[in-house]
């Protein structure tokens, strides 16, 4: 009798499976969205919580401890990374030396930081910072699917160029 019924169980585990495959996978949506406000950001999976990131902080000169304006801040992403840059992962500091780069994919990419304005405010020389993710500060969250922004704080020390 078992012999019997193992056709009818074979053919019919195969079309459940398919069934089950189409409506499981016709039912999965995956949608990408880099920045909200014009549909290029974060990779976000239906059905999956997700979070902004930021990385804002203030670069001073190492000897005397006052803010440096004009330092050119960005997210350093190797060209191995496939991820296009973008706007809000380069930033100047303005005159109290601070800077803030939203839109950041995580705090896993070193900050390249750049002297580009000469001789105005000293001649610093260019830095690589690891950003400390150990603290971020959670801010917002609607309760839903946007977990609100992780904001990562940097102090950045540059020394003064060789002259």
């Amino acid at each position: 009798m078992k012999k019997k019924f193992r056709p009818f169980i074979k053919v019919t585990s195969w079309i459940l499976s398919g069934l089950l495959a189409l409506v499981g996978l016709g039912s999965c949506n995956i949608k990408i969205i880099i920045n909200p406000d014009d549909d290029h950001g974060d990779l976000v999976m239906y059905g999956v919580p997700w979070a902004s990131y930021a990385i804002k902080g203030s670069v001073v000169d190492k000897a005397t401890q006052k803010p440096v304006k004009g330092i050119e801040v960005k997210l350093h992403v190797p060209d191995s990374v496939n991820i296009p840059f973008q706007p809000g992962w380069k930033a100047t500091t303005d005159g109290r030396g601070e800077f803030k780069l939203v839109g950041t994919p995580d705090f896993s990419f070193p900050l390249a930081v750049t002297d580009i304005d000469g001789e105005a405010n000293g001649s610093y020389a260019n830095d690589t910072v690891i950003v400390d993710d150990k603290n971020p500060q959670h801010i917002g969250g609607d309760g839903g699917w946007f977990q609100g922004e992780l904001t990562a704080t940097v102090k950045i020390e540059l020394e003064p160029k060789d002259e």
